[in-house]
């Protein structure tokens, strides 16, 4: 049997590390030619060591000699240009793209080009440039598979289904640590925005899940990954995680993907597709009692939604921009010099002159990426959202 061969984008992070358990447990099916760690650098040579990968790349210069130093039979690369390098690799059957942010945006975009399939976790990428990506992707017939549980759920349930079937797609939410919180968000501790109820997740998604970013940002990939108009695509909080997303169909049946949390079943399921094998994944339990609930997001509490379908309406550079003000600003969140609540107020004025920034393709989108993440953090440096 032959090997699927993968990189993975992201190795030292919290899907790179499921992707590796699930290679753990799937060795006969997998081999790792290539990984990116970012600035993790120590641990991302024990696992190119471990796995014997050909390619290993970290991301700053400064960190280059010592990696170099802690590889055995691994050929150590460094910045933007390595990731495109192991990419768009020949060998290459999946790539599987777990960096926070639009960092591997140009990265995937070539893998694109040339038809490999993309295991995408980064939404952050088809919100900045999904029209454009997908545009690609139909051209070179490559597949784009999702590993957001929600989108994955989707694919699932789409699967075999006709397009004009299709009413509208539902994404479940948690609701985060702070669905019921009655205090002004404008005191919110980042130790307490940490704690997600249900999912063990990074920093900056963890803040996004807290704001609801992280549910506005998918309603956005949804749009692109399932060629859906914007009003197809709703949300409902669900604070159990047991339904990860649902279908809705003309003939008023609703199809839905249950599993437990964790995200190895996900990403499980896009490196194996269109198979599937037996997971580490604990088999749900109907003879249990088990209560699920579902109830509609508060938008007013929670702007992130309301951003998301404004961004989607305007379209242009606004999805992109959304994207870039809150990258910066919950980064800003997390040093402590911002308040939480400035999450919002930064993404709304940037919404409000989203037109006069360009984003007719990719290195305009790129440009005005770069253009709103230096003024916003101009913003935060006068100290107004302290």
């Amino acid at each position: 049997m032959t090997k699927k061969k993968i990189v993975i984008l992201g190795v030292t992070g919290s899907i790179g590390q499921s992707t590796l358990k699930v290679v753990r447990h799937l060795p006969d099916q997998f081999e790792v030619v290539g990984i990116a760690g970012g600035r993790r650098w120590q641990e991302t040579a024990e696992i190119a060591n471990e796995f014997k990968v050909p390619y290993a790349s970290v991301a700053n210069q400064s960190d280059y000699e010592n990696f170099s130093k802690a590889l055995a039979d691994t050929q150590p690369l460094c910045g933007e240009e390595a990731l495109i390098k192991m990419c768009t690799l020949p060998e290459v059957d999946l790539v599987l793209c777990g960096i926070v942010g639009t960092g591997a945006l140009i990265p995937v975009y070539e893998a694109v080009k040339l038809g490999k399939t993309i295991a995408l976790a980064s939404k952050e990428i088809l919100v900045a440039a999904g029209e454009i990506i997908m545009e690609e992707a139909h051209k070179s017939g490559a597949q784009i598979l999702p590993v957001d549980s929600e989108h994955s759920a989707i694919f699932q349930c789409l699967e075999g289904k006709s397009p004009k079937d299709i009413r509208r797609v539902i994404l479940t939410c948690s609701g985060g640590p702070f669905l019921r919180r009655e205090e002004d968000f404008s005191s919110v501790k980042v130790e307490n925005a940490l704690k997600h109820p249900t999912w063990e997740m990074g920093r900056k998604i963890s803040i996004d899940s807290a704001s609801l970013m992280n549910k506005a940002l998918e309603v956005i990939e949804a749009r692109w990954l399932f060629d859906l108009e914007p009003n197809q695509v709703d949300v409902v909080v669900h604070p159990q995680s047991i339904v990860h997303s649902m279908v809705e169909f003309t003939d008023n049946t609703v199809l839905s993907q249950m599993s437990e949390n964790d995200m190895v079943f996900p990403i499980q399921f896009a490196m194996t597709y269109p198979d599937r094998y037996s997971s580490s994944l604990k088999p749900m339990d109907f003879t249990k009692a088990m209560t699920l609930t579902f109830e509609e997001p508060d938008h007013k509490r929670f702007p992130s939604l309301r951003f998301a379908h404004d961004a989607m309406a305007m379209g242009g550079a606004a999805p992109a921009i959304l994207n870039a003000v809150n990258e910066v600003a919950v980064l800003a969140f997390l040093d402590e010099r911002i308040r939480f609540s400035a999450i919002w107020d930064l993404i709304r004025i940037f919404l409000e002159k989203a037109g006069e920034y360009p984003a007719t393709n990719l290195d305009e989108i790129l440009a005005t990426d770069a253009r709103v993440r230096r003024e916003t953090e101009d913003l935060i440096l006068s100290g107004v959202y302290k």
